[in-house]
């Protein structure tokens, strides 16, 4: 009788260490896939099999970003060579800003 307790013990410890294997394994899992997302981003992705033109890296991105803003600081007034500031000086030149009476 002992011996069975004892047994049905061991099967006991052995599956509650099991479960917390599984359980641990299952969040190591889920948290390196994470990682590896984000590590995807960061670096970009190769062209593969339903994603023929790969995936920019992070730093590309940011790149692409810092242009636009870079072209969209000339239509900002800058004192004098921004294209905002020639389109005033013309319309002041031609009287285009003035208002029709």
């Amino acid at each position: 009788m002992e011996t069975l307790l004892y047994i049905s013990a061991v099967i006991a410890a052995v599956g509650a260490a099991v479960e917390v294997l599984r359980r641990a394994g299952r969040g190591t899992l889920t948290t390196s896939r994470k990682v590896s997302r984000l590590v995807d981003d960061m670096l970009g992705e190769p062209p593969r099999p339903g994603l023929p033109d790969g995936r920019p890296g992070l730093m590309t991105r940011v790149g692409r970003i810092e242009r636009r803003l870079d072209a969209l600081e000339e239509l900002r007034p800058n004192g004098g060579s921004s294209i905002k500031d020639q389109v005033d000086r013309i319309a002041h030149a031609t009287g285009a800003d003035k208002p029709e009476h």
